[in-house]
């Protein structure tokens, strides 16, 4: 069963498409993400499916109802659905554990008040007001209490964008294990692709114009990218140009094989840093090589830059990422292999 089904949905505002022809599908008790970047309509798409803008074309389905359409609108209020939205707002006169009791009143929730604060890691906090608590303290208990109210659907709007770095992992990876547990819908709004990748099932990419470009799990995204816009969003990429020439393009760092289809055509070749794959060589080397200009250990990996002869004696500039114990000394010969899988090859768009 789905829990929410878009079809055909468009919105203009002052005359300026927001959103165009999104089609949207969410399985129950799964999280989906919409992922793009600001000023895409990410937020207008949630407000959209809270009922707290009109549908000016498509529809809006929940659970099978038609809840929107140019001519349907079924209230907020009866669609049974949380959000939580970048301007949370919590009760200023009530504290912590007054805002979330009124949350489950006359509900039934497998959720204590104390075990989803344990969670979120203020359970120090249950008497104090929202004024006492920093912003981030503040987006957590909003978080807490959209779900502890045990909605169908759960709609987040950017739900961890207040914290600090540590604080977002420890939280987003607790809040992945409390919706899971939960069995709640989940339809959440970000800009970062590992967040993303991290806390849904299913990734709808959105562009700069309001569609949706390519949608699917984030093995699918990530290693099946239908174009460079898709393969860019999650992270940076090496980007190569040449022409197909015998199904075949070359680029300093390698020959690549191409389908029929771009025969004589201009290409970019995109390649994740994580693909170029690098070896210490005594020089001379052998096969592709490359010159270390700079190695940083970055914590998880080593950031390798390199740079590369192309076949006019032109130095090109190459980065990889390695294991954190792989950092050769500056100036020093590499050879280079890439892992094609992490290749991508398109068309040209100049």
């Amino acid at each position: 069963m789905l829990a929410v089904r878009i079809n055909n949905l468009s919105y203009s505002m002052n005359e300026k498409k927001i959103l165009n022809n999104i089609n949207l599908q969410l399985e129950k008790e799964k999280i989906a993400c919409i992922l793009g970047p600001s000023g895409c309509g990410k937020t207008t798409l949630l407000k959209l499916i809270a009922g707290l803008s009109k549908v000016q074309e498509g529809e809006i389905f929940l659970n099978e109802n038609l809840v929107s359409s140019s001519n349907t609108h079924l209230k907020t209020e009866k669609r049974k659905i949380g959000f939580l939205f970048q301007d949370y707002a919590l009760f200023p006169h009530q504290t912590v554990k007054q805002n979330l009791q009124f949350a489950i009143k006359d509900k039934s929730t497998s959720h204590r008040v104390e075990e989803i604060m344990d969670v979120i890691k203020l359970s120090d906090s249950l008497e104090k007001y929202p004024h006492e608590l920093s912003g981030g303290e503040q987006q957590r208990v909003a978080l807490a209490r959209s779900i502890i109210a045990k909605p169908d659907l759960l709609l987040l709007d950017e739900p961890f964008s207040s914290l600090d770095l540590n604080l977002k992992e420890e939280v987003r990876d607790d809040t992945l294990h409390l919706l899971q547990k939960s069995n709640i819908s989940v339809l959440l709004v970000t800009h970062d692709p590992f967040e993303a990748m991290f806390i849904s099932n299913q990734i709808n990419i959105m562009n700069k114009n309001g569609e949706i470009v390519q949608s699917g799990s984030p093995t699918d995204l990530y290693n099946l990218p239908n174009s460079s816009y898709v393969a860019n969003f999650f992270g940076e990429t090496n980007k190569f140009q040449g022409v197909v020439k015998d199904t075949i393009v070359e680029t300093p760092v390698g020959e690549f094989k191409v389908e029929n289809s771009l025969e004589s055509k201009n290409v970019d070749i995109f390649i994740r840093p994580e693909a170029v794959k690098l070896s210490k060589e005594q020089t001379p080397v052998n096969g592709i090589k490359g010159t270390v200009m700079a190695s940083k250990l970055m914590g998880t990996y080593s950031f390798i830059h390199l740079s590369v002869l192309s076949k006019n004696n032109e130095v090109v500039h190459v980065h990889s990422h390695m294991p954190p114990n792989f950092l050769p000394n500056q100036s020093s010969a590499v050879g280079i292999e890439i892992d094609k899988e992490q290749t991508f090859i398109f068309p040209s768009k100049n």
